[in-house]
């Protein structure tokens, strides 16, 4: 009885900071629009963390836990000796400002779902899992002068505003297996759903022009294949310390999209839905998302303490969005690199107080992005912090990060992005996620 009360605090707590987060979003005023950049092509690319890792900055490529099931390397799946559930969410605040204006953004969205179950334990296991691949979310206008007819004294000035959400969602199912103790390899096969919401609002500065509001609508999915490896070796300069190594590599994914352009009109007397674009050349196009390489190390100094260093590679040049060419000619390869530090105190023999059951985290990151405009790379730094609480009757657990980041930078007549926000994972191995007595 004492474990249920205590698990529903901490689920009461959790629904607490999400309550209180989006409160303070509407009491601001903040609009619900994240980064400027991500209304370029089908938005910013979105990396997955696992829970365990993600106070680093990390993915957790190469990081290795029983308390959580990992999103990051498919390989990870086979050493799971139970079953267990992960749901992480989180809330980013943007602020964003030019040599000419400033705006201050907020969004708050579930990051991942993901559920492992074992069929042998410690050697075979499947998982499923959700999460995003790539995020458009963005508030823009463009503005500019129009003469309609030759001879005119003045031009007529219009304002473009430009309000889009969606991008492109994984849904993956795949399994790990335990080749040795030492070495176990993943496979995924996913479903990409692309699906980008785009509202255009006109306005003219002559009354004589009609203003219509009008859809953009973009569609289409593709599948998509993961491989992941994962190896570790002991005892290299000392009793306790372990290395281990990690690696995944995420094939190309070729979507072929349908896009709509649909608005209101008056038909005789009648408000009915008009598709601009059904005959068009430019309704079907093509959005391929990159080949991905990630790879990492962890070392365990001791049972207390590990250090870990990743780097991701993605080859965006190779990105298509024929949609717009001259957005896909902005695409360019990324890379970015991390490195963090994690201190568990509750592996300590003895038993202490309410923070020794926790682990901590930090670590920093540095990301050239994938845009490049007007010469400038359209770079990210992270500074990242987290906790996690660990439970002393189970493997369930409470992982929360904090992060800072700077992109991009006023020069060239572009945006500079600070970026602060959270995330919070529950890590279930409760109920139906009991640990196996019978294999």
């Amino acid at each position: 009885m004492k474990r249920v009360n205590r698990y529903n605090l901490i689920l009461i707590l959790m629904a607490g900071l999400f309550a209180a987060s989006t409160a303070q979003a509407q009491n601001d005023n903040l609009a619900n629009t994240g980064s400027f950049y991500s209304g370029i092509g089908f938005g910013l690319s979105v990396d997955s963390f696992s829970p365990y890792s993600m106070g680093m900055g990390l993915s957790g490529v190469a990081n290795y836990s029983g308390f959580s099931t990992n999103i990051a390397n498919p390989a990870h799946w086979g050493l799971s000796g139970f079953s267990q559930a992960t749901l992480s969410a989180g809330l980013n605040n943007i602020y964003a400002s030019d040599f000419n204006s400033s705006t201050r953004n907020a969004i708050f969205g579930i990051d991942q779902f993901q559920i492992t179950f074992p069929i042998i334990r410690n050697k075979l296991a499947i998982s499923a899992s959700i999460t995003p691949m790539a995020r458009g979310d963005f508030r823009r206008v463009s503005s500019g002068l129009y003469n309609p007819l030759p001879g005119l004294a003045s031009s007529i000035r219009y304002d473009f505003t430009t309000t889009g959400s969606g991008g492109v969602n994984r849904f993956e199912t795949g399994f790990g297996f335990a080749l040795t103790n030492q070495i176990s390899v993943g496979y995924a096969f996913s479903a990409n759903l692309l699906s980008m919401n785009e509202t255009v609002v006109p306005e003219f500065t002559d009354n004589q022009f009609r203003a219509v509001n009008f859809d953009r609508k973009k569609e289409g999915y593709s599948f998509g294949h993961r491989f992941g490896l994962y190896a570790f070796t002991q005892n290299l300069f000392g009793s306790e310390d372990q290395l281990s190594f990690g690696a995944t590599l995420s094939l190309p994914v070729e979507i072929e999209a349908e896009q709509k352009v649909t608005a209101f009109r008056a038909v005789n007397n009648q408000r009915i839905l008009v598709d601009f674009n059904e005959n068009s050349p430019n309704r079907n196009g093509t959005i391929k998302l990159p080949l991905e390489f990630n790879t990492g190390l962890t070392y365990n100094l001791n049972r207390f303490i590990n250090v870990g260093a990743e780097l991701l590679l993605q080859q965006w040049s190779d990105a298509l969005y024929s949609f717009d060419t001259n957005q896909q000619n902005l695409y360019k390869d990324r890379a970015r690199a991390g490195f963090g530090v994690q201190y568990h105190p509750y592996r300590s023999d003895q038993m202490g107080g309410f923070f020794s059951r926790m682990k901590y985290s930090t670590g920093v990151s540095y990301d050239t992005g994938s845009l490049e405009i007007n010469g400038e790379n359209i770079e990210t730094i992270y500074i990242n912090a987290g906790i996690g609480l660990m439970s002393v009757q189970s493997t369930s657990s409470i992982d929360l990060s904090i992060h800072y980041g700077i992109r991009g930078t006023e020069s060239l007549n572009l945006v500079k992005e600070n970026i602060w926000g959270f995330k919070l994972s529950l890590n279930l191995a409760e109920w139906m996620f009991v640990r196996q007595r019978f294999q």
